[in-house]
């Protein structure tokens, strides 16, 4: 028997496409991956977020140590409030004005600098460094106008205020007032001027990461 040119074989040609069940099926599958995605990827940007604002804080503290031995001459760091938003900057010639020259940061937005009362527990921190122990006096300067001075050798020093006491570990939090489960960032300068920064859940578990 002769068989017709025209003979189309039973199984579907793969032209035709999806069918309307496997489009809905691969729709639900991509709607679950993204839903299980997007609170990974949320909570990643909020980490890096923190660790970008704590490093560019630390950056502003070593600038203005290592300005000091520069110039041989005391530099601070200032910090001041701007209505909801925090300006950091290097007071390199010592006017206490954020002159456009001189290295400046804003912290805002998700982000703030907030009082020791609002972050877990520093316990962990201070019996590392020895407060815990008296050794040094510990001084939160996050939530509040202040500044920290480096002296020409580039450890933390006093100017015009004899009686200041240099043993002091300045500290400043970083973290969200809208979000605590995102974690917190410190950034603190020992008396030596060394910089560290450490990191913590709302928990309270502390840890240097640099």
């Amino acid at each position: 028997m002769k068989l017709s040119a025209n003979f189309v074989s039973p199984h579907r040609s793969p032209r035709n496409g999806f069918s309307l069940v496997e489009l809905v099926l691969s729709l639900a599958v991509l709607l679950i991956i993204t839903t299980i995605a997007i609170p990974v990827v949320v909570r990643s940007l909020q980490s890096y977020q923190l660790n970008s604002t704590a490093s560019q804080l630390a950056g502003m503290l070593k600038f203005a140590k290592f300005d000091a031995i520069r110039q041989n001459t005391p530099v601070s760091c200032q910090i001041a409030q701007q209505g909801g938003n925090w300006l950091v900057w290097v007071d390199s010639n010592g006017n206490t004005i954020a002159d456009q020259a001189e290295p400046q940061m804003y912290i805002g937005g998700r982000l703030t600098l907030p009082p020791e009362s609002s972050v877990p527990n520093p316990a962990p921190i201070k019996t590392s460094l020895g407060v815990a122990a008296s050794s040094y006096a510990w001084t939160v300067l996050s939530g509040s106008i202040g500044s920290i001075t480096y002296d020409q050798r580039g450890v933390i020093g006093c100017v015009g205020n004899v009686t200041c006491n240099t043993s002091v570990v300045y500290v400043l939090y970083v973290g969200s007032p809208t979000d605590p489960n995102s974690g917190y960032r410190a950034v603190l300068t020992v008396p030596s001027g060394a910089v560290q920064v450490w990191s913590s859940s709302s928990a309270g578990d502390w840890h240097r990461i640099s």
